[in-house]
C-alpha cells in the first residue's frame, strides 16, 4: 500500500469512527433532562433487567455517554493530522483493540445480548488492529520519506 493511500485511509477511519463515537454527545445532551423512566423504559426494551434508578446508575448512563464522546473527538482530531500524531495513533490503536477485548469480557460477564457482545467487542478490536497497522505504515513510511536526501539521516525529523 502507498504511503498516500495508506495514510488516506487511516485519516477516514479515525475520522468516521470518530464521529460515530461522537454522535453519543446526542444521549449525553438528551438524558441530562430525559426522565430516567425513559433510560428504563430502553432497558427494558433491550430486554435487560430492570434500571434500578440510583445514583450511581444515573451516572453510569451519563458519563459513558460523555466519555464515548470523548473517545470520538480526539479520533478526529487525530484523523485529522495523521502525519504529525502516527506514533500516537499507534498507540490509541493498541488501546482500542485491548478496550474491545475489555468490552467483550464485561458484555459476556454481565450477560448482555449476543447481538450487543459481538456488535461491540470484536469490531472496537479489528478497528484498532486495523488503526495500529494503518499508522505504523504511515510511521514507516514517513522515515524513509524524512531521510530522503541524507545518507546518515541527518535530516531525519523526531516525532
Amino acid at each position: 500500500m502507498r504511503t498516500g493511500r495508506a495514510e488516506t485511509i487511516l485519516k477516514w477511519l479515525l475520522i468516521v469512527l470518530g464521529a460515530l463515537a461522537a454522535l453519543a454527545v446526542i444521549p449525553i445532551v438528551i438524558p441530562i433532562v430525559m426522565p430516567f423512566a425513559w433510560m428504563q423504559a430502553g432497558n427494558t426494551w433491550l430486554g435487560l433487567e430492570p434500571l434500578e434508578r440510583t445514583p450511581l446508575a444515573q451516572y453510569m448512563t451519563r458519563s459513558l455517554s460523555a466519555l464515548y464522546a470523548l473517545f470520538g473527538a480526539l479520533m478526529i482530531y487525530l484523523g485529522l493530522n495523521v502525519w504529525s500524531y502516527h506514533h500516537l495513533i499507534v498507540f490509541f490503536g493498541f488501546l482500542t483493540a485491548i478496550l474491545g477485548v475489555v468490552l467483550t469480557g464485561i458484555d459476556l460477564a454481565a450477560g448482555l445480548p449476543a447481538s450487543w457482545t459481538w456488535g461491540e467487542g470484536p469490531p472496537t478490536v479489528l478497528a484498532g488492529w486495523a488503526i495500529c497497522w494503518l499508522a505504523r505504515r504511515v510511521a514507516s513510511d514517513s522515515t524513509s520519506i524524512e531521510d530522503v536526501g541524507s545518507a546518515d539521516g541527518a535530516n531525519r525529523t523526531a516525532h
